[in-house]
């Protein structure tokens, strides 16, 4: 089991099995079968095109789902943090076919990391969001338009909320879902709730695992609070909501391969620095005014980052234009528990946003 933030791996290979010679012509083979399979499933598919762009001294991945036509374009910012959501484009591109779609893996996470090989002092929370500048300038140029979406999960809603505060003139609006808007709030529903689903399922192991947790969760300094959000999140993945598994999703993706796998592992240092560092005692309930356009897309279900207080922090929100979508059967991965209903939200406010100009 692998813990990181806001959906991750729940069963690999770990390294420490793959140290003998033996083992490591295992992994060899593995890696070799798994890249068979993988190009096999790349060439099906001629709907995306991916490069390596320099971004603020590091290489940064990004993943393109182009529409011929369209200015619009939406980029999203993944969770985790370190959880790329690039792995899930294909799954969500039959219905996100409307505009000109981006992923990136943010500093530190995916194949950003695989190939940066960045060191974990280099992974701040001010270098993430001058990646985002850099990236929205470099994508403006790409694309020839000024029509730029941010469209943040979980810890990327945090990333897009701050980015549109510091940066208001670089974007044309922000969609959020899986939204952190309290961390403190946030992580005390969601610390009661998983509480009630762990002691009720049984399992001796998990509840074990939860017990471990500091019992004044989230009320505790960074390494204990770090410590949580960790447990809880692996332990989520198994006992949360979901209506579509997230990780067969990703496991499936044409993009995944043995080593993108492992980089999971590896990258949980980065990312647990950042949940300390950015996580930990964060809030936007005192940030209401904006000035630019604000939607959020919340799944019903969320309990991880609790709905109900992201849609209570909305009513309070000022911006030129907002909007608030709830999806019934959905939790904090809204985009794989409801692609068509997502995707379908999230072309009715370009098509709000295109009608104003």
């Amino acid at each position: 089991m692998i813990p990181n933030r806001y959906g991750m791996i729940d069963q690999v290979i770990p390294i420490r099995y793959l140290m003998s010679d033996e083992k490591w012509n295992l992994k060899k083979q593995m890696n070799s079968k798994w890249k068979g399979k993988w190009e096999v499933m790349r060439m099906k598919s001629k709907n995306f095109t991916e490069e390596y762009v320099s971004i603020n001294g590091i290489t940064q991945y990004m993943l393109h789902y182009p529409k011929k036509g369209s200015k619009d374009v939406v980029v999203m910012l993944h969770g985790g943090p370190g959880a790329p959501n690039s792995y899930i484009g294909y799954y969500l591109e039959p219905y996100f076919n409307f505009c000109n779609v981006v992923y990136y893996d943010q500093r530190g996470a995916g194949k950003t990391q695989i190939k940066s090989k960045m060191p974990l002092e280099d992974h701040t929370w001010e270098a993430i969001i001058e990646d985002l500048r850099q990236t929205v300038t470099y994508l403006k140029e790409k694309y020839e338009t000024d029509r730029i979406i941010l469209c943040g999960h979980s810890f990327g809603s945090m990333l897009g909320m701050n980015f549109i505060e510091k940066y208001p003139e670089d974007v044309l609006a922000f969609i959020g879902y899986g939204v952190v808007t309290n961390a403190e709030e946030q992580e005390k529903v969601f610390y009661e709730s998983l509480k009630q689903s762990v002691l009720s399922s049984g399992d001796k192991k998990d509840i074990k695992k939860f017990n471990a947790v500091d019992p004044n969760f989230p009320l505790v300094d960074k390494e204990a609070f770090t410590k949580g959000v960790n447990i809880m999140s692996a332990l989520q993945m198994k006992h949360g909501y979901y209506k579509n598994k997230y990780m067969p999703i990703l496991r499936k993706s044409p993009l995944m391969s043995f080593k993108d796998m492992m980089q999971f592992q590896k990258g949980v240092k980065h990312n647990s620095k950042l949940i300390g560092e950015v996580e930990y005692q964060f809030d936007m309930t005192g940030t209401t005014n904006y000035q630019v356009p604000i939607f959020f897309v919340l799944g019903a279900q969320d309990e991880w980052t609790c709905s109900e207080l992201a849609a209570r922090y909305f009513e309070t929100i000022q911006a030129p234009e907002k909007g608030l979508y709830r999806i019934e059967e959905a939790g904090h991965f809204v985009d794989t528990d409801q692609p068509e209903k997502f995707c379908g939200k999230i072309k009715e406010i370009l098509e709000q946003l295109q009608s104003k100009g």
